[in-house]
């Protein structure tokens, strides 16, 4: 591939490979977005990551033994998810644990594969690194295919799965299916990966799923939002990535993921989340509030003056209350004792009233 100008880039639009091209590297970031913003909810990204190298170890074992690699890929993917989900489930050892013995046992594996290719350097740059230009009208449908299928499911079972993301013991309490959602989640998250993996490579294809999710988690805090923002961002870090390795001549996948890393980076720099708490701390710190408290604590004579009592909104000032000692602890003070002869007297009168 050499080097083209923009405008030359944009006359290749009419081209049917350039048209495959697109498709993938954008639906891809579009379905990598919406399912990246549950992963980061669920705080699972290291599982994901543990599927994509089962995926890897997948694509190897295809290219020795000469089968279609979309096959393995599935196969290794989901058996890699069904596992994880059933330790997890079942609480058989730390899901830290089998992650780390899943991503370590797989890459070795799929090195050992490699080894056995004959052509390796042209295997292993399309696994490693994926293979875009070179994606066929077969893996495009299958990508189009498991898309669909992955959003609508994403899409019709949105509440279930924000629900499990807010408390997921009060979820299984409502009745939701929490063990067959957290398998079918798994399932979907493995399928996606598998027919993701030919066209961003084994490295990089999890990051694709991550950067768009987390450039939109650093913007807002509502979750619907966070979703359409995320696949945006997917969707733009495709075709700007595809656009930079025409006119640069670089690889596809990593190209997007460095536009992806770059809205990542601007996101994180200029979040409101992380100004709004820079505005708040420099609003108090020169508020009257926490002039009063500095002087509570500065103050040599330790004299009570009002404190401050900080509130999210704004400052409330209060005057800390004296605490004056119970009665029978103050100085000169001595309870009367009554005699017992007046008490039973009482006593008796009560009971002949009665």
């Amino acid at each position: 591939m050499i080097n083209i100008t923009i405008f030359e880039f944009f006359e290749l639009f009419d081209r049917i490979w350039m048209q495959r091209i697109l498709i993938a590297a954008i639906l891809i970031g579009i379905v990598g977005g919406i399912i990246g913003t549950f992963i980061i909810l669920y705080k699972i990204i290291f599982l994901g990551e543990a599927i994509a190298h089962s995926a890897f170890a997948g694509v190897a074992l295809a290219l020795v033994i000469g089968v279609q690699p979309i096959y393995m890929i599935f196969l290794f993917s989901e058996l890699s998810a069904i596992s994880v989900g059933y330790v997890n489930q079942k609480k058989i050892m730390n899901e830290n644990i089998i992650l780390a013995i899943i991503f370590s046992g797989m890459m070795a594996l799929g090195i050992i594969f490699i080894n056995l290719l004959t052509e390796v350097s042209a295997s292993v740059s399309s696994i490693l690194f994926g293979a875009l230009f070179y994606i066929n009208q077969e893996q495009v449908i299958i990508l189009i295919v498991v898309s669909v299928i992955v959003i609508a499911i994403l899409v019709y079972l949105r509440k279930e799965l924000f629900f499990m993301v807010f408390d997921k013991e009060m979820a299984k309490l409502s009745g939701i299916p929490i063990k067959i959602l957290d398998y079918l989640f798994l399932m979907l998250l493995a399928a996606l990966i598998g027919v993701s993996i030919q066209s961003i490579g084994a490295i990089l294809v999890f990051a694709i799923f991550i950067m768009p999710a987390a450039t939109a988690y650093m913007l807002t805090y509502n979750y619907r939002l966070m979703i359409i923002l995320s696949a945006l961002f997917g969707a733009v870090s495709g075709f700007l990535g595809v656009m930079i390795s025409f006119l640069y001549n670089l690889p596809g996948g990593p190209s997007i993921v460095i536009i992806a890393t770059g809205f990542f980076l601007v996101a994180f720099i200029f979040s409101p989340k992380r100004l709004s708490k820079f505005i708040n701390k420099f609003k108090f710190k020169y508020s009257e509030g926490y002039k009063k408290l500095q002087e509570q604590f500065d103050h040599p004579l330790g004299i009570d003056v009002p404190h401050a009592h900080i509130d999210t909104e704004k400052i409330i000032l209060q005057v800390k209350p004296k605490k004056f000692p119970p009665e029978h602890k103050w100085k000169g003070h001595k309870p009367i004792k009554k005699e017992k002869s007046e008490t039973n007297n009482t006593k008796k009168e009560e009971k002949d009233e009665k």
